[in-house]
């Protein structure tokens, strides 16, 4: 069977760090380090695993960093390649191992990708993975499978950007029959956002700042309107397409950055005061209560702290490999980081519950649903054309890419 596979080296790493900035066609031509191959369809690992046959696999922005190489190379005990590509699943069960209780083949599922403590066979969990928060598991490079932290970044799982792979079953789940393929495709999208807005859940009437109105961006701006939560949302976004889907979604203001201040707009919206050091960017002095950065570059993480109210709390989401960082507005401000990755476990409707399973809730109960911001849809033989449009979406008018594999 084909597949869209990463096969890392450092001779590749090292040419592309250089050649793809003076070219950017390297990342995706015959040096890149992904191509389609041909590897043999797998076989189930053991008792525990369930065979999945692709539907459809997003393609998200975690993927397209680590195409351009934009992950950190802190991230390396943490993978083993090659491995192919797609942790955004809908998929139909193939075949289940002979342990399987839950699933039975032709159920329509979707993945949760953190491969925890369980799925390695870990016992007891890793205090993250018995909390239920798997995305944070501090096992990702022990126990039964080589070092992986998802589902499409694990050389013995596969990824959705294939016909088959294989995943345990504690991280298949099953959706309702009256989901269309496209919402079950963009279940683990929603949690990535979703998850991250309970975890820094603002408060009523506090001034919130999505920083990045893509997908994920998007998603928290739905989020938060799901969870009818009374806030004021603003969202600093550039490209026309997606200010109207962010307004679409619940954003009450959004910030042009290539047309307006975004320090002067923050005092326009939030009452802060500005102060304009003389070597430095300016800083407000109040501002927006909780922010949630959906890029992660060195300028957002900057201006996202400049901006913030005290006692302010910031969520980085984004990932790129930030520069120069100016610390001085968390200690002059006293705010609160928070590292967010993945899905875990929310508080929800007077219990706790897995994202997987708020998110499920929410979209059955018609509250949110991100499916209408897919734009343009390929097969795998399209993968280079799929990162071109992912390399440059302002200027193919696209938000969400998604691969179709039923004509694999």
């Amino acid at each position: 069977m084909r597949a869209v596979q990463y096969r890392f080296s450092m001779p590749r790493y090292g040419y592309l760090k250089v050649a793809g900035r003076l070219r950017p066609t390297e990342f995706y031509g015959p040096r890149s380090i992904v191509s389609l191959v041909d590897v043999p369809e797998p076989v189930l690992r053991g008792p525990k695993w369930v065979k999945l046959r692709s539907v459809l696999s997003g393609f998200c922005g975690s993927d397209l960093g680590a195409i351009l190489l934009h992950d950190s190379p802190t991230t390396e005990p943490f993978a083993a390649f090659p491995f192919t590509l797609g942790h955004e699943n809908c998929s139909i069960v193939e075949e289940v191992g002979s342990a399987v209780t839950r699933l039975k083949p032709g159920d329509r599922v979707t993945v949760l990708p953190p491969l925890g403590c369980e799925a390695r066979e870990i016992d007891p969990p890793c205090p993250s993975c018995a909390r239920g928060e798997v995305g944070l598991c501090q096992n990702f490079a022990e126990g039964a499978l080589r070092p992986g932290i998802d589902v499409g970044f694990s050389a013995d799982t596969g990824g959705g950007w294939s016909k088959y792979y294989q995943v345990p079953e504690c991280n298949v789940v099953r959706v309702p029959e009256s989901f269309s393929d496209l919402q079950v495709a963009l279940i683990e999208s929603l949690c990535s956002s979703l998850h991250q807005v309970m975890r820094v859940r603002p408060r009523e009437g506090e001034r919130v700042l999505v920083v990045g109105c893509g997908v994920i961006g998007l998603g928290v701006i739905a989020s938060i309107r799901a969870l009818d939560i009374d806030c004021h949302v603003t969202g600093i976004e550039p490209h026309p397409l997606n200010q109207g889907k962010a307004r679409e979604k619940g954003a009450d203001e959004i910030i042009d950055p290539c047309r307006e201040s975004i320090y002067e707009r923050t005092v326009e919206i939030t009452g802060a005061h500005l102060y304009k050091p003389t070597l430095e960017k300016p800083i407000c002095m109040g501002g927006f209560d909780v922010i949630f950065d959906c890029v992660g570059s060195t300028d957002t993480i900057n201006t996202s702290l400049r901006v913030a109210a005290s006692m302010g709390r910031y969520a980085l989401i984004g990932i790129t490999i930030p520069k120069r960082i100016d610390w001085a507005p968390v200690w002059m401000k006293g705010l609160t980081i928070v590292g967010c990755h993945a899905e875990g476990v929310d508080e929800y409707k007077g219990g706790v519950m897995g994202t997987f399973d708020v998110a499920i809730d929410l979209i059955a109960e018609g509250k949110v649903d991100l499916s209408d911001l897919v734009t343009h849809t390929f097969t795998l033989d399209e993968y280079v054309e799929a990162i071109k449009v992912n390399m440059d979406k302002a200027g193919h008018n696209a938000i969400k890419t998604i691969f179709d594999l039923t004509g694999e």
